[in-house]
Order: structure tokens, then sequence, then C-alpha cells
């Protein structure tokens, strides 16, 4: 029977998750199996009934246990090649390391930010209505998500996008993937930030193309040196570049939409986490400023959505939307349908603006934390980056040890960290480390404990506090 071990860094909804995921995937929990009510494992367990619902909720989510009407969640069949193959991919996890315990390196939203409570309302919703399920069954994506998103990102971000024109996705990867492939026959260079966003250029490299690296200024990218490329698809983030954090002004915005229309070239313009803006007014997005249909527009939702629901959205030109729809038949949807209709519900309702302005709130605090508190530990050793956008903060110091080192020393003390030279495709050792820091996976009343880990981990390995 389910054990809780209150001693253990896994959270408790975790455990739950994952002892019930083990017994079904193994077979001895047998398809149809009641599981216990959420009342009575929560008073079993000593543990909150809120803590088992988002148990429950992930297992269900994941098609490991099916609920009915009134009545208790129940283990669902799993194929005998799934179910062998989800033993071994449990058995490959236990074997290795466990899970961190201070995750710096992940920008997914933690579960203390979301209502799952409502959530789990609106999916309970749309799995009673089979006419809702059908109507979403669509390969560019879900008619009623792609009609909420137009409104959506026109309100937020100032994107004029035409249901017809948005394809979604499960994540950027299949998106970029698209992307990649109705671009080929015209293009077969791709410029990119230096340093920039590691899973686009990697994407793009897997599909055949050169990775022509650019260098960043204080204003973003060098459009001078874009001039001077020789390739006519660039990938930027403007409004929030990713990982430096840097914005690019509006003029230097309309120098890369001249560039575009006087080489005949394309913009790929990742609008990441625009929503998460925490100082001024929201930066509008560069495919605002276009007239010409020279911006692709590529954003996610993962920095206000949990990490179980992944879905994101691209917005081609007219022009590319007519190559897509040749090739369409090439393409299949990959983000889930019961998910894809409660986003749009969600977005519908109001409730993603509630959501967000929940999650700026939540993130502006813990983002001031961070910094008061690596400030306070490491002193004037290190140099913070202030947090006005997102849910990273930058640390640089000098160190004799490399990022490499300093990475590993950081996992001995259970912290998942980012250094900042994996997103450069040259990067040049000038004895200044750098790390990208999330703050978003760690809860508000661990930030302490975690910073401090990262304190004796880097301490050792040459930072010295002098404040």
């Amino acid at each position: 029977m389910l054990q809780i071990d209150k001693l253990s860094p896994k959270p408790y909804y975790i455990q739950i998750y994952d002892y019930f995921k083990h017994e079904i995937e193994s077979g001895r929990m047998r398809a149809g199996t009641k599981l216990p009510s959420m009342r009575s494992l929560a008073r079993y367990t000593g543990i909150s009934k809120l803590t088992v619902e988002k148990a429950y909720f992930q297992l269900a989510n994941e098609g490991y246990i099916v609920g009915h009407r009134k009545a208790r969640f129940e283990a669902a069949a799993l194929s005998v090649n799934k179910r062998e193959r989800a033993v071994g991919q449990y058995i490959k996890a236990e074997s290795g390391q466990p899970p961190w315990k201070y995750d710096f390196a992940s920008g997914d939203v933690d579960l203390e930010g979301f209502p799952l409570i409502l959530w789990r309302r609106y999916m309970h919703r749309v799995l009673s209505d089979p006419a809702i399920l059908l109507a979403g069954q669509d390969e560019q994506g879900a008619p009623a998500l792609r009609e909420a998103l137009s409104g959506y990102m026109y309100e937020t971000r100032g994107v004029h996008a035409a249901a017809d024109n948005i394809i979604i996705g499960n994540g950027v990867t299949p998106l970029l993937r698209i992307l990649g492939y109705i671009l080929r026959n015209k293009h077969s260079r791709i410029a990119v930030e230096e340093p920039g966003f590691r899973l686009g250029r990697e994407v793009f490299r897997s599909g055949g193309y050169e990775i022509v690296p650019l260098p960043l200024r204080d204003d973003g990218l060098d459009v001078d040196a874009l001039a001077q490329a020789d390739t006519g698809l660039v990938y930027v983030t403007p409004s929030h570049q990713f990982p430096t954090g840097k914005v690019m002004p509006v003029g230097q915005r309309y120098k890369l939409l001249d560039w575009a229309v006087q080489e005949d070239g394309l913009i790929i313009e990742d609008d990441y986490d625009s929503e998460l803006r925490y100082e001024g007014r929201p930066i509008p997005a560069l495919q605002g400023l276009d007239r010409s249909d020279r911006v692709i527009y590529l954003g996610a939702l993962s920095k206000v959505l949990p990490f179980f629901v992944r879905i994101s959205y691209l917005v081609l030109p007219d022009p590319l939307m007519d190559m897509y729809r040749r090739e369409r038949s090439l393409f299949r949807q990959s983000a889930s349908v019961p998910e894809q209709c409660v986003l749009a519900e969600y977005i519908r309702s109001g409730e993603m603006r509630k959501q967000i302005r929940r999650l700026r709130r939540l993130y502006q605090e813990k983002g001031r934390k961070t910094e008061y508190l690596l400030q306070a530990y490491f002193g004037t050793a290190v140099e913070v980056s202030r947090v006005v956008s997102g849910v990273h903060c930058q640390i640089a110091f000098a160190s004799p040890l490399s990022e490499t080192e300093l990475t590993e020393a950081a996992k001995r003390e259970g912290c998942l960290v980012l250094p900042m030279e994996s997103f450069y495709e040259k990067h040049i050792d000038n004895g200044v480390r750098r790390f990208l820091l999330s703050f978003a996976r760690i809860r508000t009343d661990m930030l302490e404990e975690a910073v401090a880990a990262l304190h004796r981990a880097w301490t050792a390995g040459g930072v010295r506090n002098n404040g």
C-alpha cells in the first residue's frame, strides 16, 4: 500500500503519482481496479485532499486512470506493448539519477501557480460532450482554439492573425519542423542570435540548414551583420531575447523589417514569454509592425500553463499558408484534442487573463526574492541581473573552474542549472562564468534553501563572498 515519505524532498503529489503509475504499468493494478477516493486516501496518508487531487489529475491526463460520473477513478487498460515500454522507461528512470531537488533549469510553470481544480472542471465538460471533441479534429488545430488565439494574440500582443493562418502544435519542436520543411526549397541557411535559443537552432540544423550565428548588441541582433550574412532567413526573440533578456527597440525592429523587404527575406519571431513582463507596458510583437508578410510568428504557453499542457502556435503569412496547404497531407496534429478544446474555453472565459495576472504577481515576488537571496549569499563576488520579465535571472562571476565543472558541482548539491555557454554556437572562454537561473519550478518557501545549496556548491568552486 502507498506510504508517503514525509522526509523525502519529492513532493507528496509526485509520490502518489509515481506509486499508482508504477502499479498500473507493472500490471499489479489491473484495468478496472478502483482507486481509493480522494478523501479516504488523504485521510489515510495524512495529507491534504488537494494534494491527492493533483496526483489523480496528472494520472488521468496521461491516461493511466479514468473517471466516471459520480464514481471513483479506476485503472485504465494499457496495451501490452505500451505497458512493457512504460515499465522499461520506469526502471530506467529509477536506476538513473534521482529528480533534482532544486530545478534552476526549467522555465515551466510550477503547480503552485495554477488552478488545477478549474482546469479539471473544463476537462470534464469537454470529455462529457463528444460533439466538442469531434468539432476539434483538425490537423491544423482545433478551430475553436485557433479562433480564441486569434483574438487573444491581437489583444495581448498586437499580432494580426486570422484563425486560418494559425497552426497548433505540441510544443515548438513539431512547429519548427513543419516550418523547416516548407521553407527548404528556398532557404538552406538560417541566421540565429549568438547566444540564442538552442532548441530552435538544433531543429533547423537537423533539417539540413546551415546555422549562421550573429552577435548581439545592446539593442539586440546586429542587423548590419545580418545584411552581410548572405541568408534570407533569421530567427529572433526581439521582445525578450533568450537568454540575455535584451529588448529590441522599435528603431531596430523597423531596420530588421526593412532588411527582410530588401533581401526578400523572412523573420521567425519567437515570442516565448511575452505575457510575463513586470515593469512598464508589455513590449508589442514585431509581427504587428509587419506590412509585407515577412514575419512568421511563434508563440508558446509553457510559461503560463503547467508542464503537462504542451501547446504552441505558429502564425504563417498568406504566401506561406499556401505552401503549408500544398504539403498539409504530410503533417499530423501533435497536440491533444481535449487539451486544445479546454484551452479554447479557458481563453474565451477570461480565465487565461486571470492566470497571467496571478503569475505576474507570483513571479515578480519570486524574482525579487531570488535576486535578494543571490546577492545576500554571494555578495559582491557575483553580478545578478534584475528580473523585469520572464522567469530567469542571470548570475556572473569569475572562477578558475569551467561552467561545466561548476554545473557538476551544483548537481552534487541537488541543483540543476543552465550554463550560458550552452546557448552559444562558438563560445569564447574569458574567465567569467555565467548561468541562467530559473525560479519557476522552485516553490517560494524553498527558494532560500535552494540558493543556499547553490552557494555551498559554488563557494567550494572558487566563488568568494566579499560582501
